[in-house]
């Protein structure tokens, strides 16, 4: 059994798998970010990349492997825990990130109420259901056919029961497509470019958080082309978190690629 990793190390793990997670969402090779602030807006390039980005969105909302180093646990959680107790806080270094991750969080866990026609079933109901579980529903059927589904059907099948409509496990199944049409197709499409600032805050909140840490670990070197290297914080001892470590300073040289950007409130005001 690998050697537990300590906290400043976990952290440093998360922050690298947090943010290559956003950066590869918040992308402009698969979105473009279209007017001015505070009436900005995204554009998915094609259906197939809305497709990619609510595949890779289930990724940053559910649990790591069992087996990972850092022991199972939801990034949305791990930055809740650096928000609270971060290692490498100096002037409250780490408030854009505590405030971009509480912002997020408290959103995915509003219960909206949604009308929704499943014609597979010859359905008209109101689902209450929250924003978490609807897209981690809608990227997990994006990233399984309907034969890996079956756990979605259920958490649908248990939805609709919730509603006053009482379903069998069959009837979710024929549902899905209709489901995903609706929560997919037009409800997520709808909320992408608040997704998409929440997700950009986070990325630009752990590069702010960072700066510090950045400039005092940085060392250059004369050469030519010139040459840096980092120096590791103290409790950095291992080598998968040292490496990690080295990543994440690299990212945090420079801003992140996407402006900062304010989504118009009329994509704010539904579900």
């Amino acid at each position: 059994m690998a050697k537990r990793l300590s906290d400043i190390e976990e952290e440093v793990v998360f922050l690298e798998a947090i943010g290559e997670l956003t950066e590869t969402m918040v992308n402009l090779d698969i979105l473009s970010v279209l007017g001015s602030d505070p009436d900005s807006e995204i554009r998915f390039k094609s259906a197939t990349h809305q497709r990619f980005f609510n595949i890779i969105l289930v990724d940053f909302l559910s649990c790591t492997d069992t087996n990972a180093p850092t022991g199972q646990t939801s990034y949305l959680a791990a930055l809740r825990h650096i928000a609270k107790k971060p290692s490498f806080n100096i002037n409250d270094s780490v408030k854009p990130l505590r405030h971009a991750t509480y912002r997020f969080v408290d959103w995915l866990k509003r219960e909206v109420e949604v009308d929704v026609w499943l014609p597979s079933v010859d359905m008209q109901t109101t689902l209450k259901i929250s924003r978490l579980e609807f897209l981690k529903m809608c990227g997990n059927i994006s990233k399984h056919n309907f034969l890996r589904a079956v756990g979605v059907a259920k958490k649908l099948q248990k939805a609709l029961t919730a509603s006053g409509n009482s379903t069998s496990l069959e009837d979710a199944l024929l549902a899905l497509a209709d489901f995903y049409e609706r929560f997919h197709s037009d409800i997520l499409n709808y909320h992408s470019s608040t997704i998409a600032e929440f997700l950009n805050n986070i990325r630009w909140g752990i590069y702010e958080y960072l700066q510090p840490e950045f400039r005092q670990s940085v060392v250059r070197e004369a050469g030519d082309p010139p040459e840096y290297r980092y120096t590791y914080p103290k409790g950095l001892t291992s080598r998968f978190a040292k490496e990690c470590y080295w990543g994440l300073m690299n990212e945090v040289r420079s801003a992140p690629y996407v402006r900062r950007f304010e989504v118009t409130k009329y994509l704010k005001r539904r579900y």
